[in-house]
């Protein structure tokens, strides 16, 4: 099945590839810069920024003896055949 839009935009494409007239390409670059609907990759998104807080969750971990006791724990824990 066809897309009609797949293929409108590559005529479009086509169309621009070989177009030379200055004025005709001025109009769509000012009809691209008017379009909001198309986002701009290089935009920051500070919004979305994630908090760097590696040391505080570092702290709030298990100790070395800790992990070796669950570790010890979680061996003896497991059905060996004896």
């Amino acid at each position: 099945m066809k897309n009609p839009i797949l293929d409108l935009k590559r005529e479009i494409i086509s169309w621009v590839h070989h177009l030379d007239d200055l004025d005709i390409l001025t109009q769509l670059i000012e009809l691209k810069s008017k379009d909001k609907s198309i986002p701009l990759i290089s935009e920051p998104q500070s919004k979305y920024a994630v908090k760097d807080d590696f040391d505080e969750r570092f702290a709030k971990g298990m100790s070395s003896a800790e992990f070796r006791k669950r570790i010890i724990q979680h061996i003896d824990s497991l059905p060996w055949e004896k």
